[in-house]
């Protein structure tokens, strides 16, 4: 189970969807292609699942916004 932390604002993709916790954050990511060498996505969802406390689920939840920012520039909300 993830440590509760909630994205406030919430972060609105452009494909509709809204992730509102680090959980929302963490089924984005095992949905995306992986891009070895490219891409941080192995990172960031280790970083989520991995979040013992408020201050790790904090800081995971920065680097899925920096992640999410090169993905989708001009990503409204953080956290």
């Amino acid at each position: 189970m993830l440590i509760e932390f909630y994205f406030t604002p919430e972060l609105h993709l452009r494909d509709g969807r809204i992730i509102r916790d680090l959980e929302d954050a963490a089924s984005f990511a095992r949905e995306q292609e992986v891009r070895p060498g490219v891409d941080q996505r192995d990172e960031v969802l280790h970083k989520i699942e991995r979040a013992e406390n408020q201050e790790a689920a904090h800081a995971a939840a920065h680097l899925f916004v920096r992640w999410m920012g090169r993905r989708e520039p001009g990503l409204s909300g953080h956290p």
